[in-house]
């Protein structure tokens, strides 16, 4: 099976511009939508939106590069590369986070169909971009897309974060822990609602220090990273899309109170 970066046509040591141009390249020849729905077409481009998302990732990337090394390694049919571990309590929550919050989503929507659009929502871009920066260290880069992320979906737990480590690094400490403390209360509202232990972990290692920490927050960062991964399986799809059916309906109970408020 040909490896993601072959998919895409791009070299194993491109950089995030690189590859969403190469992404948009491809998609003009596989789009369903082009294609009048045809099954084949489908089918090749959820393997290019699969391609395309774990190398658009920092950390989805160095896993799979680790695992290209291995002569036994081969990309399976429908898979895809996540850490073991998380920001918020499930994988499948980080997931729709960054996925879902901020876009509008239709009341009908699967892994699978948003998945198809995932290049297209220009927020994602933006918050994929900015975390390319972080983990390449280019800090002030990173800042700038963070930001924007966070400015543009104010109610993302995953953007908050990724922007709260980013001041942590420029010495912002104060405004990191605003935007750590908006994360957690973002995630009480949630239904049911998150505990976010790791983010708790790292307010409280920002709040008890005055020196700067971009060593010791680089290790809590890096603390809960695998070398291995999970398969993109059944259990994680199915998990996914219950939480989305859970999403979409409170985003459609809020929408109706608001309605019913105007009314009053």
């Amino acid at each position: 099976m040909t490896d993601y970066y072959t998919m895409l046509g791009v070299e194993r040591d491109c950089g995030f511009q690189v590859l969403k141009k190469a992404y948009y390249r491809k998609v003009k020849h596989c789009h369903p939508d082009l294609f009048n729905n045809s099954p084949i077409k489908t089918e090749e481009f959820k393997q290019l939106v699969c391609a395309f998302d774990v190398l658009s990732d920092p950390e989805k990337r160095l896993i799979y590069d680790g695992k290209l090394k291995s002569a036994a390694y081969r990309v399976g049919r429908d898979e895809a590369i996540i850490a073991t571990s998380s920001i918020m309590d499930t994988p499948a929550d980080d997931i729709l986070e960054e996925l879902i919050s901020g876009n509008t989503i239709p009341n009908d929507t699967s892994l699978a169909t948003l998945m198809l659009d995932i290049a297209r929502t220009e927020i994602f871009i933006t918050f994929r971009e900015g975390k390319n920066y972080f983990f390449q260290k280019r800090y002030r880069a990173a800042f700038t897309f963070m930001e924007r992320s966070v400015d543009i979906s104010p109610g993302n737990i995953l953007y908050r974060v990724y922007f709260a480590r980013t001041l942590v690094v420029l010495r912002k400490y104060s405004k990191a822990k605003a935007q750590y403390r908006a994360a957690l209360k973002l995630g009480k509202l949630r239904i049911p609602a998150q505990h976010l232990g790791r983010i708790i972990q790292e307010l409280k290692l920002v709040s008890q220090c005055h020196h700067p920490l971009a060593y010791r927050l680089g290790s809590l960062f890096n603390s809960s990273r695998d070398e291995h991964s999970i398969p993109y399986d059944q259990k994680l799809i199915n998990a996914t899309n219950r939480s989305m059916k859970r999403l979409l309906s409170e985003q459609q109970t809020t929408g109706e109170q608001q309605s019913r408020k105007l009314i009053e």
